[in-house]
């Protein structure tokens, strides 16, 4: 899964409002069948899917966020998206975003069953139950990326315990690095003060996070600031890279840098995650 800096999450039932041309800012647009379709009209959002037209939307990318299979409307879900054969308007999914999980066999349910596609989705996880962080590593080893889900997670809790919830985005954030797939932050409902947005953006990037989920429009520009890495960076990674291999000694210290092996790895690292983006 390459590596998207922001993804708008839209309700399935409002997917009219974002069928024109230019209306889609972020790198993603994700159609939610889970928390923002209301249990009574899950199936009214099923069947929009299967109307829509999205050829004209210009979008950048095209994720769809389903119910959990342990519940009626997730298999509805799943039976709809293999009837669709994974298309939704004309325009291909390519990530399938999956709740709720415990641990890597749940993954591997979504993989076998989007394996029938023409075009099968990638799967982005969410982690956002007690056990999915215990799982963290084993769930990202089977994932294409990861999500946090904060409010679920807290929902599981007594008390939104800010101590468990560092060492969760902890877990997810070196989960993801060590298998090398994204780490996607979870929303923020703050939607008017955008100054705690990107106060919360940087903390995201700083922990590991290498995108963040919007769930309005005016987020995205922040978000997209925070989280987009531009060719200016990505330049820099390769001359790290270039200068290294150029070294004969294989360590160099500069003026303002030090050419260390463990710093050109992790431009490597840096380097293999967003050339996708790039391109």
């Amino acid at each position: 899964m390459k590596s998207y800096a922001s993804l708008l999450y839209t309700p399935a039932l409002r997917l009219a409002s974002v069928a024109e041309p230019g209306r889609m800012h972020a790198d993603m647009l994700v159609l939610d069948l889970e928390d923002s379709t209301h249990p009574a009209r899950k199936a009214e959002a099923r069947a929009l899917l299967a109307d829509a037209d999205l050829t004209r939307a210009g979008l950048p990318a095209l994720g769809l966020r389903v119910n959990s299979i342990a519940t009626p409307d997730g298999l509805e879900d799943m039976r709809t998206l293999l009837e669709l054969d994974a298309v939704i308007g004309g325009v291909p999914i390519d990530v399938v975003f999956i709740p709720k999980i415990a641990g890597p066999g749940d993954v591997a349910i979504y993989r076998s069953l989007l394996g029938l596609t023409s075009n099968a989705p990638q799967i982005c996880s969410f982690i956002e139950t007690v056990d999915s962080v215990e799982n963290a590593f084993a769930i990202a080893e089977v994932s294409d990326g990861l999500c946090f889900g904060q409010a679920d997670l807290t929902a599981e809790m007594y008390a939104e315990n800010a101590t468990y919830l560092d060492y969760a985005r902890a877990r997810l954030c070196v989960a993801a690095a060590r298998h090398r797939v994204p780490a996607i932050d979870t929303n923020s409902f703050e939607l008017h003060d955008l100054d705690v947005v990107a106060a919360s953006c940087r903390a995201a990037r700083e922990a590991g996070f290498t995108g963040k989920a919007a769930i309005h429009p005016r987020q995205v520009p922040v978000i997209a600031e925070a989280f987009t890495v531009g060719p200016d960076e990505l330049a820099e990674y390769r001359r790290v890279v270039a200068d290294y291999d150029a070294t004969p000694s294989g360590f160099a210290v500069e003026k303002d840098r030090v050419l260390a092996p463990p710093f050109v790895l992790r431009a490597r690292r840096m380097l293999a995650l967003h050339a996708a983006a790039e391109a």
